[in-house]
């Protein structure tokens, strides 16, 4: 009975974990990122406190948001885009800064309607009937111009999301299922244990 007991505990604790080690994490990070956006922008919290004799020290969020929008709406609007367009290019010729800025932009990409960088969940097919997963991202032609043969290109996550390699596959290989983008991000940051027991294609 006290065998049974204990283990009904054990598994009930480690179900525990599985909550609120994620959600524990998800608070650390909003944490540290409010805590730096709000250093960042502390000088904004001086301004109002000489024109309006009010000092607010956690208010550095708002003027984020604010530059966010604006950011937004030039990216958005035809010359604001150029201008955008022509900052960027300057930064993308700066040596180290241009690698850290196109890896993050990357990656934002990833996550934004527009951009579409992630298109579907797939399997793809090898080895006969063995199968890695990953993400469907573009289509290539390999042969001649007269004469090219269709290709998917599937980025295979390795190591959680953001590092993996990329696999040119035939057309035929490439499965495509009713997974979404999200659900397979979450079976990739979950180490396929949030796989899903059927799969319909």
């Amino acid at each position: 009975m006290s065998s049974k007991f204990s283990v009904n505990l054990k598994r009930r604790f480690l179900a525990g974990l599985t909550i609120i080690i994620p959600l524990l994490v998800i608070i650390f990070v909003i944490k540290w990122l409010l805590e730096e956006i709000n250093k960042l922008f502390n000088p904004f919290s001086l301004i109002v406190d000489h024109y309006f004799h009010v000092y607010i020290p956690d208010i550095g969020l708002i003027p984020f948001i604010i530059i966010i929008f604006i950011f937004g709406f030039l990216v958005t609007n035809v010359i604001g885009k150029n201008v955008i367009d022509f900052f960027e290019k300057g930064i993308l010729k700066i040596p180290l800064v241009n690698l850290l800025y196109k890896s993050t932009k990357q990656w934002v990409d990833i996550f934004s309607s527009d951009k579409a960088s992630f298109k579907k969940f797939v399997l793809v097919r090898y080895q006969n009937n063995k199968f890695v997963y990953g993400f469907l991202t573009s289509e290539t032609s390999i042969g001649t111009k007269e004469n090219g043969e269709l290709y998917h290109v599937v980025y295979i996550p390795t190591n959680h999301l953001y590092i993996g390699f990329n696999m040119i596959a035939k057309k035929e290989d490439i499965i495509e299922t009713n997974i979404t983008i999200e659900n397979g991000i979450q079976i990739i940051l979950s180490a396929g244990i949030s796989f899903p027991n059927f799969i319909e294609i």
